[in-house]
């Protein structure tokens, strides 16, 4: 099992163009900022992701903590949100970490009012550099629905390799899989 509890609370991030931000690990005081960020993306986020990581009411956002603070401990995986001053962006996971074999999913969304800036990017690298140096993981998976051509683009941009078209993957529905392998 890798030990999840060991990863900063902050990650380094690129210069953005958005200017400042911050990637922080996803705790209890992210409560409100959480929920009012899904809120707004919550249309934009659901159809491919569905609610559990876009909590739009304080309840479910409070279980959504939680629960992912569980599944950090388990070492199931991480998550981190994007944050701008006191406003989060988005948000950004490794899950579905197999310790043997050094692998996980890559996931995230960005609040729509903000995207187009490279802001997807930047937080996927930071996870990325996360992965690969610190958790000493071998691969990261990313499964997109052929339809989000946003998220498509995002895999592309950080060189990820589409490898095949996979059945019923996604909430029901086929996803490309894209892959990042680490270079050691």
């Amino acid at each position: 099992m890798i030990d999840l509890s060991i990863l900063p609370a902050r990650l380094p991030v690129p210069a953005t163009p958005f200017g400042a931000v911050t990637v922080t690990r996803l705790a209890a005081k992210h409560q409100d900022v959480l929920c009012q960020t899904s809120r707004l993306a919550a249309d934009s986020v659901k159809p491919w992701m569905g609610s559990q990581l876009c909590p739009v009411t304080p309840v479910a956002a409070r279980q959504c903590i939680e629960q992912q603070e569980q599944l950090r401990h388990t070492g199931y995986g991480i998550t981190y949100l994007l944050m701008h001053e006191q406003a989060c962006l988005g948000l950004g996971t490794i899950n579905h970490i197999h310790a043997v074999h050094g692998t996980g999913n890559l996931g995230y969304w960005i609040r729509p009012d903000v995207t187009s800036r490279g802001l997807a990017v930047t937080l996927c690298q930071s996870l990325i550099k996360l992965a690969f140096a610190q958790m000493g993981m071998h691969r990261l998976e990313l499964f997109i629905e052929p339809a989000n051509q946003p998220s498509v683009r995002v895999a592309e941009k950080l060189g990820a390799i589409k490898e095949g078209l996979c059945r019923k993957r996604i909430l029901g529905r086929d996803a490309w899989l894209y892959a990042l392998v680490s270079e050691g």
